[in-house]
């Protein structure tokens, strides 16, 4: 197997298990921000949805212009990055959540799509120019590969919220 579909593969899985989250928990809830946490879902979603669009598509093959016309990613940059700050949820409605479950939905299928066009040779190119230093990648395998990782890390985070919010696990029987 060609290391870039392993981690085409990865951000693929991890994606679903994100997505079987959202799935149990109704997007009224999405702007909730249970005791003991200091987060919703819907800043989770957001986050992960920018934080895809930069280790994964951005420092890969630069900024996409289909990206920049489905969002506004400089205001959404200001509201979902979380680098630096504690605040880490956002006011209720900012986005309908459905807009928002939309639009992390497209920006995966760029993802998955750009990744499907590449292989293994970019992998140990350097990143490319972004206006900071990555915060964990020095080359294209480790932008991806971190991906993957913050992904699950959050959704982690995610079933905290959901758990905190009367939603229990449900793992899905195989």
């Amino acid at each position: 197997m060609r290391k870039i579909d392993f981690l085409k593969e990865q951000i693929i899985e991890s994606r679903n298990f994100v997505n079987r989250l959202i799935s149990e928990i109704p997007q009224d809830l999405w702007y909730t921000i249970p005791q003991s946490t200091d987060s919703n879902f819907a800043w989770q979603i957001g986050h992960l949805m920018i934080s895809q669009n930069f280790h994964a598509i951005t420092c890969i093959t630069g900024r996409n212009t289909k990206i920049t016309e489905l969002i506004p990613i400089v205001d959404y940059v200001k509201i979902f990055n979380g680098m630096g700050t504690l605040h880490r949820s956002v006011e209720k409605d900012l986005i309908p959540a459905y807009k928002l479950k939309e639009q992390f939905d497209a920006i995966n299928e760029i993802c998955i799509d750009n990744l499907t066009q590449l292989n293994d040779n970019i992998l140990f190119e350097q990143l490319e120019p972004i206006p900071f230093k990555h915060p964990v990648a020095n080359n294209k395998y480790e932008a991806l590969s971190w991906c993957f990782k913050h992904e699950m890390w959050h959704s982690a985070e995610m079933e905290a919220i959901k758990v905190a919010l009367n939603y229990p696990t449900v793992w899905l029987e195989k």
